[in-house]
């Protein structure tokens, strides 16, 4: 397991209390609870995915040191008295990101407002369903999904089958494991 805190900010109309610690705070805070945090923090998508990539492969590393010192002759005997603290990630992006920016003259991106319908009265506004198209269309649509609207199977394939399904498997199962009491 790895926990991803993600603090974009804003809740319903102020930030959420751990949004207003620094990295510091936050480090201390986390580190109390055995957790040692990753801070990936931007707005730009494309440096935040390359950002992301690196701290997953950095955390897999950890996790694999972690996981070979417990599984070594040394693990066990008194070499290491304590547990081990766990990498944890926190996101920090702004809210509403990758939505419009801004609609009508007021901020989206941001602010509390993205926690509201961003893009309302369609039907009486044509600039907002221009502005939710180009929202829509700005993920790339064509590269998901073939021409009767199914996922490409490239990306199909990439779902967990059998037991790796998160519904399927039985520690996230808790009908699995009542029907063996």
């Amino acid at each position: 397991m790895l926990p991803i805190l993600h603090l974009n900010g804003w809740k319903i109309a102020n930030p959420t209390v751990l949004a207003r610690m620094n990295d510091q705070e936050l480090t201390q805070f986390f580190t109390g609870y055995g957790w040692k945090p990753f801070f990936v923090e931007g707005e730009e998508p494309e440096a935040m995915h390359q950002l992301m990539a690196a701290t997953l492969d950095t955390i897999v590393k950890e996790i694999r040191s972690i996981q070979d010192h417990a599984r070594s002759d040394k693990a066990g005997r008194g070499a290491d008295s304590g547990r081990p603290t766990w990498p944890m990630i926190v996101l920090r992006s702004p809210k509403g990101w990758t939505g419009p920016k801004v609609v009508d003259g007021k901020p989206i991106e941001g602010t509390w407002r993205a926690h509201q319908v961003p893009v309302a009265d369609l039907q009486t506004k044509p600039a907002h369903l221009k502005i939710l198209e180009d929202w829509m269309r700005s993920y790339r649509p064509e590269e998901l999904f073939d021409q009767n609207g199914k996922l490409i199977p490239e990306l199909a394939e990439l779902a967990p089958k059998g037991e790796r399904r998160m519904g399927a498997n039985p520690h996230a199962n808790g009908g699995l494991l009542c029907a063996i009491w």
